[in-house]
């Protein structure tokens, strides 16, 4: 496989975040006695004014195996001068000002107060968030609501270490414009927040990164009865085989918070990637008042990626699954498979019986099988979990690596493993279906998804299914700040007796 681009979400890198406002391409920023009080005012460019810049100092930055990187946060409001109050309702855009920081990355060769945009690019609308476009200063108010402004320190650190691979200097202009009332303050209108992250050669080992070639993928650890059926390494580039995987959409299951679509998984330097973001989508099947809570959000806050197998399925054998997984509150990465055939309407959930390689959620990993008790739709499950400390009190560098996670498929149980550390064992002779709700056999009531081949010229067998998931009943609330989630899987592969 493809040798990965470094990645680390949380590295050895110095970065510095500050605030720094020209505020406006006037370099004469003493005052003359002529400043209008009944001006608004960025508050925080007000609050930091020298004389000449708005700068906002934060210390900086630095990795360490002990801590994880913290995303930079800051409020934002408008106010008038001097405490003083509006005598009228007035709202400001809130906008990030392109067109200033570029007047100021023109000037830098004059050196000076714009010296420092020598080297300044925009920072990319990915690494960052404003919680509103609009502010708002009510009648008789001395001042606004704050918004919030967040940089995602991590993934900004990320992408210099995996793309960049250079010291690099970041500009965020932050700008209020567009008073439905008294006029801006042109010198205090602006925040530009300068973002400096130093590249930190790496010296960490190969299982922080895809495997490097196809290596012994032929024989599963050393067993020679056993031979490669069917896999993918995710070695192209974009969405993942549309020929092999499909992509589910929308709200699916578990009431999460996610919607679920084609733009947040994609194959890239060896692996495939699923982001998830904190962003708003429409959902066209909105009905207010609905009790369905597919139908009764009118936005999804969150966007994701689940992919499934389209057309293969198996039984029995070895399946393994090398990923690194997201481990922040709210994330719910999961390797699962679900029985069925190619008659849908044939061995519905759980008549065809689930198998959870792997599920993280609520701070513990876990590791199931499932099969249909005598409910529709209600499933009997053998379960394990265990809190994510057993792994990262020893090493606490865990969640940033890959692992191997490995189901064994026998004739009479089913073993899950986690970097060959068994974590759940099933026997078969327990896995037999209650009626499922139907009384129907041809449907799956009173067989063993586990031990049945399924009905002659279905294609019966277990299908794959990859996914990231975002809250929900089991997953969690989502941490902000820790967005947006990134999940990587290096390859499935499905190995069989000869």
């Amino acid at each position: 496989m493809k040798k990965n681009k470094i990645w680390m979400a949380a590295c050895m890198a110095a970065a510095f975040i500050g605030g720094l406002s020209g505020c406006g391409d006037n370099k004469d920023f003493s005052y003359k006695g002529d400043k209008d009080l009944n001006q608004l005012v960025l508050t925080q460019a007000r609050e930091a004014w020298v004389g000449g810049e708005c700068n906002i100092i934060v210390p900086t930055l630095k990795h360490s195996v002990d801590a994880a990187v913290s995303n930079y946060t800051y409020k934002l409001g408008i106010s008038l001068y001097q405490g003083r109050t509006v005598e009228t309702n007035v709202s400001v855009d809130l906008v990030i000002d392109a067109d200033t920081l570029n007047r100021a990355i023109t000037k830098s060769s004059e050196g000076g107060l714009y010296e420092k945009y020598a080297d300044a690019v925009l920072l990319p609308e990915q690494f960052y968030r404003l919680s509103t476009d609009k502010l708002v200063l009510p009648a008789r108010s001395t001042k606004s609501e704050d918004a919030s402004l967040l940089i995602y320190s991590e993934g900004l650190i990320a992408y210099v270490q995996d793309e960049l691979k250079v010291d690099a200097s970041f500009v965020l202009p932050v700008s209020i414009s567009g008073s439905s009332s008294y006029e801006v303050n042109p010198k205090t209108n602006t925040l530009m927040y300068f973002v400096k992250v130093t590249y930190v050669i790496p010296e960490f080992g190969p299982e922080y990164y895809p495997v490097e070639e196809e290596v012994a993928i032929g024989d599963a650890y050393g067993d020679t009865d056993l031979q490669l059926v069917w896999h993918d390494e995710f070695n192209g580039v974009g969405i993942p085989d549309p020929d092999v995987w499909r992509f589910e959409e929308g709200f699916c299951r578990n009431e999460e918070h996610q919607w679920y679509y084609d733009k947040n998984a994609v194959c890239k330097d060896g692996t495939l990637i699923f982001t998830g973001k904190q962003e708003q989508i429409k959902n066209p099947n909105y009905e207010a008042g609905s009790s369905d809570w597919k139908k009764n959000r009118e936005y999804a806050e969150y966007t994701s990626s689940s992919i499934v197998t389209k057309d293969y399925r198996f039984r029995k054998g070895t399946m393994v699954v090398r990923a690194k997984i997201p481990t922040t509150s709210g994330s719910w990465p999961a390797i699962w498979t679900t029985g069925g055939s190619t008659n849908s309407w044939c061995w519905e959930w759980p008549l065809g019986g689930e198998i959870d390689i792997m599920e993280f959620y609520n701070e513990r990993l876990h590791a199931n099988v499932c099969w249909a008790s005598d409910t529709r739709w209600v499933g009997k499950w053998q379960s394990y979990n265990c809190p994510l400390t057993d792994f990262t009190s020893v090493d606490k560098e865990w969640s940033k690596k890959y692992h191997v996670w490995r189901m064994d498929w026998e004739d009479d149980f089913i073993r899950l493993y986690l970097d060959d550390e068994l974590m759940n064992e099933i026997a078969l002779d327990n896995t037999g279906n209650g009626t499922g709700g139907l009384s129907d056999w041809w449907r799956g009531s009173w067989r063993n998804p586990f031990r049945d081949e399924g009905n002659s010229g279905e294609g019966f067998g277990q299908q794959i299914f990859l996914n990231l998931a975002i809250g929900g009943i089991n997953g969690g609330t989502p941490d902000i700040s820790q967005f947006p989630l990134e999940y990587h899987v290096d390859y499935v592969r499905v190995y069989q007796k000869k």
